[in-house]
């Protein structure tokens, strides 16, 4: 429910309106978002979202970054590259409406390839929320500051980075009260395997570091859940099977890692996501968003 805040005018005749604020709530939520994902979660027309976006842009409420094309598109085409996330003034209108807390802090401009990241994160939220509109889940928390969600564990004696690109839990309504919500950090994995250490990588450090994050019971501390799962999203099908591979060689053969590629990923058939996608390194079968093992 958005709290009712007198129309606010501005000397141009601009007036900052209820459906403004809105905009505002979802850019606190996703921090980037395109056009057509505003278009997705409120239903509204998209000219008018694009005449508006323009004039929060114009009156500093938002800030527009451009991406590359990623097709041919003809003169005077859509701008559907455009990205749009808070500017300070965005910011403070948003924590007046309540919509964000007092450690909500812009981000400056990204360069595109940290950019295109934050888009992956910000399609993969928008297909859970698009999912459980038409599936008994609910989408009950989505984290993904870094601020936030940095934290370490200790392996023998060594500190591991514990640095997830986001936290989200779902509620699965179908089963009994206590036995329904389940927690999953989520790491996208576009790039090739680096910064070797006695032949491990950084991915796989970074696997361990949530196993250890685990053992040591951080993870009930710090968020108060007791168990996670950990998503891992590549780029191809293959790729999650040679990471599945690699936790499997390296001891890490459990179910707490689940892979899938990217593909299941659509905000066109966002029920795809809660469906048997995902791979895990202990035996390498099928397991799902919606109806997930404990």
């Amino acid at each position: 429910m958005i709290t009712a805040i007198q129309p606010e005018k501005a000397r141009s005749g601009f007036y900052f309106k209820e459906g403004d604020a809105e905009l505002l709530k979802r850019l606190v939520e996703y921090r980037f978002l395109q056009p057509e994902d505003f278009q997705r979660l409120t239903g509204r027309n998209i000219i008018s979202l694009r005449r508006r976006l323009l004039q929060l842009l114009r009156h500093e409420y938002i800030e527009r970054f451009t991406l590359p094309m990623e097709r041919d598109a003809p003169i005077g085409s859509p701008p559907d590259a455009f990205v749009y996330q808070l500017k300070p003034r965005g910011v403070l209108k948003a924590k007046e409406y309540g919509f964000a807390d007092d450690d909500y802090r812009y981000t400056r401009e990204k360069s595109n390839l940290f950019l295109q990241h934050d888009l992956l994160l910000t399609k993969f939220h928008l297909t859970l929320e698009l999912a459980a509109r038409t599936a008994p889940v609910e989408l009950v928390a989505w984290e993904q500051r870094r601020a936030v969600l940095l934290d370490s564990a200790d392996h023998g004696g060594e500190r591991l980075s514990v640095n997830p690109d986001a936290l989200f839990g779902l509620k699965d309504r179908e089963k009994p009260d206590g036995q329904n919500t389940a927690y999953f950090f989520l790491e996208i994995v576009r790039s090739r395997e680096s910064e070797y250490r006695g032949r491990e990588s950084n991915f796989v450090r970074k696997m361990r570091a949530f196993a250890a994050y685990y053992a040591n019971g951080t993870h009930q501390e710090r968020y108060g859940i007791a168990n996670f799962r950990v998503v891992v999203l590549t780029p191809t099908k293959q790729r999650a099977l040679n990471l599945c591979k690699k936790l499997q060689n390296a001891g890490l053969a459990s179910t707490r890692f689940w892979f899938t590629d990217f593909e299941p990923i659509s905000l066109d058939e966002p029920a795809r996501i809660l469906e048997k996608v995902f791979l895990t390194p202990k035996d390498f079968e099928a397991g799902a968003l919606h109806g997930f093992r404990d």
